[in-house]
């Protein structure tokens, strides 16, 4: 586990100014990829190695009503973010939304049980992840739409030209009938 100073997805998580009243609960936890997964996920971190993920951060966050789980992952590339967002909001059983933050285009899905909601978030070679402890979708859109507006302005990495977006969709429709382990 990387110290949280030398984080380079750090700079992505939501503030205060971007979602009214979050607060950050402790620091938050990095590391690269393969098996230093383990730090963020206790089981099944293959899924996330086999998918691309290099590395990841997570945070928690208290909003009013409640705490959410904010997981970003940097991913080998654009093609593996879009692919393994088709496959958990598939797992979720929610459809892709397109979305757009600061030109670039990015890909969502959102998810809600009675106590809880869920949100996954693809731009560029970042893939966000956001879990809210009450059934508040709209609460987790906004934070992943925080999440989206700071990747986008940060780093062409991140938020990609609409060209290399079109090659991609391109690319995202013909993987989009594989799954991801």
């Amino acid at each position: 586990m990387r110290p949280a100073g030398s984080d380079p997805l750090l700079r992505f998580f939501p503030t205060a100014a971007e979602v009214p009243g979050l607060q950050a609960m402790g620091d938050t936890r990095h590391c690269g990829g393969g098996e230093e997964l383990t730090v963020i996920y206790d089981g099944g971190y293959q899924r996330y190695v086999r998918a691309g993920v290099t590395s990841a951060s997570q945070g928690f966050f208290r909003i009013p009503g409640g705490t959410v789980e904010v997981t970003l992952h940097e991913m080998k590339n654009q093609e593996a973010a879009a692919t393994f967002l088709a496959s958990l909001c598939k797992d979720i059983k929610a459809p892709v939304e397109s979305r757009v933050f600061k030109q670039a285009k990015g890909s969502l899905c959102l998810g809600a049980g009675q106590d809880s909601a869920y949100g996954y978030l693809a731009l560029g070679k970042l893939l966000a992840m956001a879990s809210f402890d009450q059934g508040d979708t709209k609460a987790t859109r906004a934070i992943l739409a925080a999440v989206g507006e700071r990747a986008a302005a940060a780093s062409p990495l991140y938020g990609s030209s609409p060209k290399k977006m079109r090659q991609a969709s391109a690319t995202h429709r013909r993987s989009t009938d594989r799954d991801v382990p």
